[in-house]
Protein backbone atom coordinates (compact mmCIF):
# COMPACT_ATOMS: atom_id res chain seq x y z
CA UNK A 1 0.00 0.00 0.00
CA UNK A 2 1.62 3.61 -0.65
CA UNK A 3 2.47 5.81 2.07
CA UNK A 4 -0.70 8.08 2.90
CA UNK A 5 -0.17 11.75 2.46
CA UNK A 6 -0.40 13.48 5.84
CA UNK A 7 -2.87 16.72 5.36
CA UNK A 8 -2.75 19.38 7.93
CA UNK A 9 -3.56 18.47 11.73
CA UNK A 10 -4.14 14.99 10.88
CA UNK A 11 -3.05 11.82 12.66
CA UNK A 12 -3.26 8.95 10.38
CA UNK A 13 -1.70 5.44 9.43
CA UNK A 14 0.26 4.21 7.01
CA UNK A 15 -0.93 0.57 7.19
CA UNK A 16 -3.95 -0.51 8.67
CA UNK A 17 -3.65 -4.01 10.23
CA UNK A 18 -1.49 -5.09 13.26
CA UNK A 19 0.40 -8.51 12.74
CA UNK A 20 -0.87 -10.35 15.46
CA UNK A 21 -3.73 -9.40 17.98
CA UNK A 22 -2.87 -7.97 21.37
CA UNK A 23 -3.85 -10.23 24.18
CA UNK A 24 -6.16 -7.30 25.27
CA UNK A 25 -8.35 -8.41 22.52
CA UNK A 26 -8.27 -12.09 22.76
CA UNK A 27 -11.87 -13.45 24.39
CA UNK A 28 -12.38 -13.19 28.16
CA UNK A 29 -9.66 -10.53 28.55
CA UNK A 30 -11.23 -7.55 29.44
CA UNK A 31 -9.34 -4.52 27.87
CA UNK A 32 -8.39 -1.63 29.93
CA UNK A 33 -11.06 1.51 29.48
CA UNK A 34 -14.82 1.73 27.39
CA UNK A 35 -16.02 3.45 24.52
CA UNK A 36 -18.47 6.21 25.41
CA UNK A 37 -21.65 7.50 23.42
CA UNK A 38 -20.81 10.46 21.19
CA UNK A 39 -21.75 11.86 18.08
CA UNK A 40 -21.13 9.81 14.59
CA UNK A 41 -17.73 12.00 14.15
CA UNK A 42 -16.71 12.22 17.45
CA UNK A 43 -15.02 9.28 19.15
CA UNK A 44 -15.12 9.47 23.17
CA UNK A 45 -12.63 6.89 25.16
CA UNK A 46 -12.54 6.49 29.00
CA UNK A 47 -10.18 5.02 30.96
CA UNK A 48 -10.78 5.30 34.52
CA UNK A 49 -13.62 7.73 35.75
CA UNK A 50 -11.70 11.41 37.48
CA UNK A 51 -15.55 12.22 38.73
CA UNK A 52 -14.85 8.98 41.72
CA UNK A 53 -12.10 11.31 43.70
CA UNK A 54 -13.95 14.19 45.63
CA UNK A 55 -12.81 17.55 44.89
CA UNK A 56 -12.73 21.16 44.28
CA UNK A 57 -15.67 22.40 42.22
CA UNK A 58 -12.86 24.25 40.11
CA UNK A 59 -10.80 21.70 38.19
CA UNK A 60 -7.68 22.39 36.52
CA UNK A 61 -7.19 20.25 33.07
CA UNK A 62 -4.06 19.12 31.67
CA UNK A 63 -5.42 19.25 27.75
CA UNK A 64 -3.24 17.09 25.38
CA UNK A 65 -3.00 16.66 21.91
CA UNK A 66 -2.13 12.65 21.05
CA UNK A 67 0.20 11.75 18.30
CA UNK A 68 3.89 14.24 18.35
CA UNK A 69 2.79 15.32 21.89
CA UNK A 70 1.72 12.43 24.03
CA UNK A 71 3.08 9.38 22.07
CA UNK A 72 4.93 9.05 18.90
CA UNK A 73 5.59 5.94 16.77
CA UNK A 74 7.88 3.47 18.09
CA UNK A 75 9.54 2.30 14.77
CA UNK A 76 10.66 5.92 13.93
CA UNK A 77 8.18 6.49 11.17
CA UNK A 78 6.20 9.56 10.49
CA UNK A 79 2.95 7.59 10.87
CA UNK A 80 2.45 4.04 12.64
CA UNK A 81 1.93 0.66 11.05
CA UNK A 82 -0.18 -0.81 13.41
CA UNK A 83 -1.97 -0.67 16.78
CA UNK A 84 1.58 -1.49 18.59
CA UNK A 85 3.54 1.14 16.80
CA UNK A 86 3.64 3.56 19.62
CA UNK A 87 5.84 4.73 22.63
CA UNK A 88 5.81 7.53 24.75
CA UNK A 89 7.20 10.94 23.45
CA UNK A 90 9.44 10.96 25.66
CA UNK A 91 10.63 8.63 29.32
CA UNK A 92 9.37 11.27 31.48
CA UNK A 93 5.62 11.72 30.42
CA UNK A 94 4.23 8.83 32.66
CA UNK A 95 5.85 10.32 35.94
CA UNK A 96 4.38 13.64 34.69
CA UNK A 97 0.94 12.39 34.20
CA UNK A 98 0.82 10.71 37.26
CA UNK A 99 2.31 13.82 38.99
CA UNK A 100 -0.38 15.91 37.32
CA UNK A 101 -3.16 14.08 38.72
CA UNK A 102 -1.85 13.85 42.08
CA UNK A 103 -1.71 17.32 42.23
CA UNK A 104 -5.36 17.55 41.34
CA UNK A 105 -5.47 17.99 37.82
CA UNK A 106 -7.61 16.02 35.40
CA UNK A 107 -5.71 14.66 32.25
CA UNK A 108 -7.81 15.43 28.74
CA UNK A 109 -6.71 14.41 25.06
CA UNK A 110 -7.90 16.35 22.04
CA UNK A 111 -6.97 14.77 19.06
CA UNK A 112 -7.81 15.24 14.99
CA UNK A 113 -8.45 11.94 13.14
CA UNK A 114 -8.30 13.07 9.30
CA UNK A 115 -8.42 9.40 7.47
CA UNK A 116 -12.04 8.07 6.82
CA UNK A 117 -11.16 4.76 5.61
CA UNK A 118 -12.36 1.21 8.30
CA UNK A 119 -9.93 -0.51 8.79
CA UNK A 120 -7.69 2.51 9.75
CA UNK A 121 -9.90 4.04 11.90
CA UNK A 122 -10.71 0.26 13.43
CA UNK A 123 -6.99 0.08 13.92
CA UNK A 124 -6.95 3.48 15.72
CA UNK A 125 -9.24 2.57 18.05
CA UNK A 126 -7.59 -0.59 19.08
CA UNK A 127 -4.37 1.49 20.25
CA UNK A 128 -6.44 3.66 22.92
CA UNK A 129 -7.16 0.54 25.41
CA UNK A 130 -3.07 -0.50 24.86
CA UNK A 131 -2.52 3.56 25.86
CA UNK A 132 -4.18 3.28 28.70
CA UNK A 133 -2.72 -0.06 30.03
CA UNK A 134 0.68 1.75 30.09
CA UNK A 135 -1.08 4.57 32.00
CA UNK A 136 0.67 4.80 35.54
CA UNK A 137 -1.68 2.70 37.95
CA UNK A 138 -4.72 5.09 39.31
CA UNK A 139 -4.45 7.67 36.59
CA UNK A 140 -7.86 8.42 34.92
CA UNK A 141 -7.72 9.12 30.88
CA UNK A 142 -10.01 10.97 28.62
CA UNK A 143 -9.46 10.54 25.01
CA UNK A 144 -11.87 12.80 22.52
CA UNK A 145 -10.91 12.49 18.78
CA UNK A 146 -12.72 14.50 16.00
CA UNK A 147 -13.32 12.02 12.83
CA UNK A 148 -14.50 14.74 10.12
CA UNK A 149 -11.96 16.86 7.88
CA UNK A 150 -14.59 19.54 8.41
CA UNK A 151 -16.81 19.71 11.25
CA UNK A 152 -17.17 21.32 14.77
CA UNK A 153 -15.67 18.93 16.42
CA UNK A 154 -12.06 19.49 14.31
CA UNK A 155 -9.44 21.64 15.92
CA UNK A 156 -9.55 24.80 15.87
CA UNK A 157 -12.92 24.43 16.56
CA UNK A 158 -14.11 23.94 20.06
CA UNK A 159 -16.44 21.04 19.95
CA UNK A 160 -14.27 18.72 21.75
CA UNK A 161 -13.69 21.43 24.65
CA UNK A 162 -17.31 22.49 24.13
CA UNK A 163 -17.75 18.69 24.74
CA UNK A 164 -15.54 18.29 28.09
CA UNK A 165 -17.42 21.91 29.31
CA UNK A 166 -20.97 20.17 29.45
CA UNK A 167 -19.75 16.99 30.90
CA UNK A 168 -17.82 19.21 33.93
CA UNK A 169 -21.13 21.14 34.14
CA UNK A 170 -23.38 18.01 34.22
CA UNK A 171 -21.37 16.75 37.29
CA UNK A 172 -21.28 20.49 38.90
CA UNK A 173 -18.11 20.86 38.16
CA UNK A 174 -16.37 24.35 35.87
CA UNK A 175 -13.18 23.83 34.03
CA UNK A 176 -10.27 25.94 36.30
CA UNK A 177 -9.12 28.23 32.99
CA UNK A 178 -6.41 29.99 34.35
CA UNK A 179 -4.47 26.73 35.69
CA UNK A 180 -5.70 24.75 32.88
CA UNK A 181 -3.33 24.38 29.82
CA UNK A 182 -3.52 22.96 26.13
CA UNK A 183 0.07 21.07 25.67
CA UNK A 184 0.39 20.15 21.42
CA UNK A 185 2.71 20.08 18.87
CA UNK A 186 0.71 21.64 16.23
CA UNK A 187 1.90 25.35 16.92
CA UNK A 188 2.87 26.59 13.03
CA UNK A 189 7.09 25.71 14.01
CA UNK A 190 9.55 26.09 11.23
CA UNK A 191 11.49 22.72 11.23
CA UNK A 192 14.73 23.01 13.80
CA UNK A 193 17.86 21.54 14.27
CA UNK A 194 16.99 18.14 13.11
CA UNK A 195 12.97 18.42 14.00
CA UNK A 196 10.48 18.66 10.92
CA UNK A 197 8.20 21.69 10.59
CA UNK A 198 5.10 21.44 12.86
CA UNK A 199 1.84 19.60 10.70
CA UNK A 200 -0.22 22.20 11.43
CA UNK A 201 -1.05 24.72 14.17
CA UNK A 202 -4.51 23.59 15.13
CA UNK A 203 -3.79 22.86 19.11
CA UNK A 204 -1.80 26.49 19.67
CA UNK A 205 -5.29 27.71 17.63
CA UNK A 206 -7.65 25.80 19.63
CA UNK A 207 -5.89 27.20 23.00
CA UNK A 208 -6.17 30.62 21.88
CA UNK A 209 -9.95 29.65 20.93
CA UNK A 210 -11.14 28.62 24.30
CA UNK A 211 -8.53 31.50 26.32
CA UNK A 212 -6.11 28.84 28.19
CA UNK A 213 -2.37 28.46 28.12
CA UNK A 214 -0.39 26.47 25.58
CA UNK A 215 2.76 24.84 25.31
CA UNK A 216 4.71 22.78 23.06
CA UNK A 217 5.64 19.21 24.52
CA UNK A 218 9.08 19.74 24.13
CA UNK A 219 8.41 23.28 26.86
CA UNK A 220 6.23 21.35 28.87
CA UNK A 221 8.11 17.73 29.78
CA UNK A 222 11.68 19.54 28.96
CA UNK A 223 11.35 22.51 30.28
CA UNK A 224 13.05 23.58 27.16
CA UNK A 225 12.48 27.45 26.30
CA UNK A 226 9.68 28.38 23.72
CA UNK A 227 10.59 28.02 20.30
CA UNK A 228 9.55 30.84 17.81
CA UNK A 229 6.16 30.07 15.60
CA UNK A 230 4.10 32.95 14.71
CA UNK A 231 1.80 34.77 17.10
CA UNK A 232 -0.98 35.70 16.30
CA UNK A 233 -1.08 32.23 14.06
CA UNK A 234 -1.33 32.07 10.24
CA UNK A 235 -4.94 31.85 8.96
CA UNK A 236 -7.81 33.65 8.49
CA UNK A 237 -9.69 35.58 11.75
CA UNK A 238 -12.07 37.89 10.72
CA UNK A 239 -10.54 40.59 12.75
CA UNK A 240 -7.20 40.29 11.95
CA UNK A 241 -8.43 39.72 8.08
CA UNK A 242 -11.19 42.30 7.52
CA UNK A 243 -12.12 45.64 7.40
CA UNK A 244 -15.68 46.23 8.50
CA UNK A 245 -15.50 50.29 8.15
CA UNK A 246 -16.74 49.74 4.81
CA UNK A 247 -20.15 51.13 4.04
CA UNK A 248 -23.23 48.38 4.41
CA UNK A 249 -24.95 48.64 0.81
CA UNK A 250 -23.29 50.73 -1.40
CA UNK A 251 -24.17 53.32 -3.44
CA UNK A 252 -25.88 54.95 -0.22
CA UNK A 253 -27.95 57.54 -1.93
CA UNK A 254 -30.45 55.15 -3.56
CA UNK A 255 -33.56 53.55 -1.29
CA UNK A 256 -32.87 49.20 -0.73
CA UNK A 257 -36.39 48.90 -1.04
CA UNK A 258 -38.92 50.43 -3.26
CA UNK A 259 -42.78 50.57 -4.04
CA UNK A 260 -43.22 49.40 -7.48
CA UNK A 261 -43.17 45.86 -8.26
CA UNK A 262 -39.74 44.84 -9.16
CA UNK A 263 -37.28 41.73 -8.89
CA UNK A 264 -34.38 41.52 -6.93
CA UNK A 265 -31.68 39.05 -7.67
CA UNK A 266 -28.99 38.16 -5.00
CA UNK A 267 -25.61 36.90 -6.00
CA UNK A 268 -23.33 35.85 -3.66
CA UNK A 269 -21.52 32.50 -2.31
CA UNK A 270 -23.41 30.61 0.61
CA UNK A 271 -23.04 31.81 3.90
CA UNK A 272 -22.16 35.32 2.43
CA UNK A 273 -25.43 36.82 4.13
CA UNK A 274 -27.96 36.98 1.89
CA UNK A 275 -30.91 35.25 3.66
CA UNK A 276 -30.48 37.53 6.52
CA UNK A 277 -30.62 40.85 4.63
CA UNK A 278 -33.86 39.34 2.98
CA UNK A 279 -34.86 38.98 6.57
CA UNK A 280 -33.80 42.84 7.88
CA UNK A 281 -34.35 44.68 5.12
CA UNK A 282 -37.00 42.86 2.11
CA UNK A 283 -39.40 40.47 4.29
CA UNK A 284 -41.16 43.80 6.23
CA UNK A 285 -41.72 45.63 2.79
CA UNK A 286 -43.55 42.60 1.81
CA UNK A 287 -41.17 41.24 -0.78
CA UNK A 288 -41.82 37.37 -1.24
CA UNK A 289 -38.58 35.31 -1.19
CA UNK A 290 -37.60 32.86 -3.63
CA UNK A 291 -35.21 30.52 -2.66
CA UNK A 292 -33.94 27.31 -4.19
CA UNK A 293 -32.72 25.35 -1.04
CA UNK A 294 -36.55 25.78 0.02
CA UNK A 295 -38.17 25.33 -3.40
CA UNK A 296 -35.31 22.43 -4.94
CA UNK A 297 -34.76 23.26 -8.56
CA UNK A 298 -34.07 26.38 -10.44
CA UNK A 299 -37.21 25.56 -12.23
CA UNK A 300 -39.64 25.38 -9.67
CA UNK A 301 -38.17 28.89 -8.09
CA UNK A 302 -38.77 30.56 -12.00
CA UNK A 303 -42.20 29.39 -11.80
CA UNK A 304 -43.07 30.32 -8.13
CA UNK A 305 -41.10 34.25 -9.18
CA UNK A 306 -43.54 34.59 -12.04
CA UNK A 307 -46.99 33.74 -10.18
CA UNK A 308 -45.79 36.17 -7.46
CA UNK A 309 -44.90 39.13 -10.25
CA UNK A 310 -48.07 38.74 -12.15
CA UNK A 311 -50.06 38.96 -9.42
CA UNK A 312 -47.94 42.29 -8.37
CA UNK A 313 -45.80 41.12 -6.01
CA UNK A 314 -42.07 41.68 -5.74
CA UNK A 315 -39.73 39.35 -5.32
CA UNK A 316 -36.12 38.79 -4.10
CA UNK A 317 -34.20 35.99 -5.83
CA UNK A 318 -32.13 34.68 -2.95
CA UNK A 319 -29.81 31.91 -4.91
CA UNK A 320 -25.77 32.42 -5.24
CA UNK A 321 -26.71 33.59 -8.99
CA UNK A 322 -23.10 33.16 -10.04
CA UNK A 323 -22.44 33.92 -13.05
CA UNK A 324 -24.15 35.60 -16.31
CA UNK A 325 -25.90 32.57 -17.85
CA UNK A 326 -27.53 31.87 -14.59
CA UNK A 327 -28.74 35.67 -13.96
CA UNK A 328 -29.79 35.77 -18.03
CA UNK A 329 -32.60 33.21 -16.66
CA UNK A 330 -34.18 36.04 -14.37
CA UNK A 331 -33.30 38.58 -16.61
CA UNK A 332 -35.15 37.52 -19.22
CA UNK A 333 -38.20 36.44 -17.06
CA UNK A 334 -38.36 40.30 -15.66
CA UNK A 335 -38.29 41.74 -19.22
CA UNK A 336 -40.88 39.54 -20.53
CA UNK A 337 -43.13 40.89 -18.20
CA UNK A 338 -41.78 44.47 -18.15
CA UNK A 339 -40.80 44.54 -14.63
CA UNK A 340 -37.64 45.98 -13.48
CA UNK A 341 -34.74 43.81 -11.96
CA UNK A 342 -32.20 45.04 -9.46
CA UNK A 343 -29.03 43.05 -8.53
CA UNK A 344 -27.48 43.32 -4.95
CA UNK A 345 -23.71 41.82 -5.08
CA UNK A 346 -22.51 40.27 -1.42
CA UNK A 347 -18.75 41.05 -1.92
CA UNK A 348 -17.77 38.24 1.11
CA UNK A 349 -14.54 37.04 0.35
CA UNK A 350 -14.43 33.27 -0.14
CA UNK A 351 -12.72 32.32 3.33
CA UNK A 352 -14.99 34.90 4.71
CA UNK A 353 -17.81 32.61 3.46
CA UNK A 354 -16.62 29.45 4.51
CA UNK A 355 -15.81 30.74 8.20
CA UNK A 356 -19.46 31.95 8.58
CA UNK A 357 -20.64 28.41 6.87
CA UNK A 358 -19.09 26.70 10.17
CA UNK A 359 -20.47 29.83 12.27
CA UNK A 360 -23.75 29.81 11.21
CA UNK A 361 -24.38 26.19 11.25
CA UNK A 362 -21.92 24.99 14.97
CA UNK A 363 -22.08 28.37 16.76
CA UNK A 364 -25.07 30.37 16.24
CA UNK A 365 -26.50 31.79 19.05
CA UNK A 366 -30.52 30.64 20.22
CA UNK A 367 -32.87 31.78 18.22
CA UNK A 368 -31.16 32.21 14.88
CA UNK A 369 -32.35 29.73 12.36
CA UNK A 370 -30.99 26.06 12.15
CA UNK A 371 -28.13 25.92 9.24
CA UNK A 372 -26.56 22.73 7.51
CA UNK A 373 -22.45 22.84 7.68
CA UNK A 374 -22.39 22.97 4.14
CA UNK A 375 -19.43 21.21 1.80
CA UNK A 376 -16.51 22.75 1.05
CA UNK A 377 -17.16 21.75 -2.55
CA UNK A 378 -19.91 24.20 -2.97
CA UNK A 379 -17.79 27.34 -1.99
CA UNK A 380 -14.95 25.86 -4.59
CA UNK A 381 -17.79 25.40 -7.03
CA UNK A 382 -19.57 28.52 -6.65
CA UNK A 383 -15.93 30.39 -6.83
CA UNK A 384 -14.73 28.41 -10.13
CA UNK A 385 -18.12 29.53 -11.67
CA UNK A 386 -18.36 33.33 -10.54
CA UNK A 387 -18.29 36.29 -13.27
CA UNK A 388 -19.14 39.75 -11.37
CA UNK A 389 -22.31 41.23 -12.29
CA UNK A 390 -22.52 44.44 -14.25
CA UNK A 391 -25.13 46.88 -15.39
CA UNK A 392 -24.85 45.91 -19.00
CA UNK A 393 -26.57 42.42 -18.66
CA UNK A 394 -29.51 44.17 -18.10
CA UNK A 395 -30.15 45.56 -14.62
CA UNK A 396 -31.82 48.41 -13.42
CA UNK A 397 -29.12 48.89 -10.98
CA UNK A 398 -25.97 47.19 -9.15
CA UNK A 399 -25.58 47.84 -5.52
CA UNK A 400 -22.90 46.49 -3.37
CA UNK A 401 -23.83 44.58 0.01
CA UNK A 402 -20.51 44.85 2.35
CA UNK A 403 -20.17 42.86 5.59
CA UNK A 404 -21.35 44.93 8.34
CA UNK A 405 -21.81 43.17 11.89
CA UNK A 406 -24.90 43.04 13.58
CA UNK A 407 -25.00 40.98 17.14
CA UNK A 408 -24.11 40.85 20.38
CA UNK A 409 -20.40 41.75 22.00
CA UNK A 410 -20.46 37.69 23.08
CA UNK A 411 -21.53 36.35 19.88
CA UNK A 412 -18.75 38.64 17.81
CA UNK A 413 -15.92 36.79 20.29
CA UNK A 414 -17.76 33.64 18.66
CA UNK A 415 -17.57 34.52 15.33
CA UNK A 416 -14.03 35.66 15.22
CA UNK A 417 -12.75 32.06 16.57
CA UNK A 418 -9.95 30.74 14.32
CA UNK A 419 -12.23 28.00 12.65
CA UNK A 420 -10.27 27.03 9.17
CA UNK A 421 -7.09 24.82 8.60
CA UNK A 422 -4.10 25.99 6.84
CA UNK A 423 -3.15 24.02 4.13
CA UNK A 424 0.48 23.42 4.13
Amino acid sequence: MPPVKRTADDDVYELPVAKKTHPFFTPGVKSPGTFLPSPPTLIHFLHLDPFDRPGSSQVPVVFYDLDGTLIKTRKGGDFPSSRDDWQWWHDTVPSQLKSEWESGKHIIVLSNQGDSREKIRKEWKAKLPLIAAKMPSGVPLRILAALNKFDIYRKPNTGMFDEIVRLYRNQGLEIDMENSVYVGDAAGRAGHQGRKKDHGDSDFKLAINVGIKFLTPEEHFLGKPREHFPNPPNGFRPSKSLSLKLPHVLPTNTPITRTEIEMVLFVGPPASGKTSFFRKHFSSARYEHVNQDLLGTRERCLKVAETFLRTGKSVVIDNTNRNRSTRALWLALSSQLSIPCRVFHFACPLELAIHNNMYRACYAPPGEPSRTLLPLSAFSTYSSAFEKPEKDEGFDEVRTVNLVWEGTDEQRKMWDRYMLEVKR
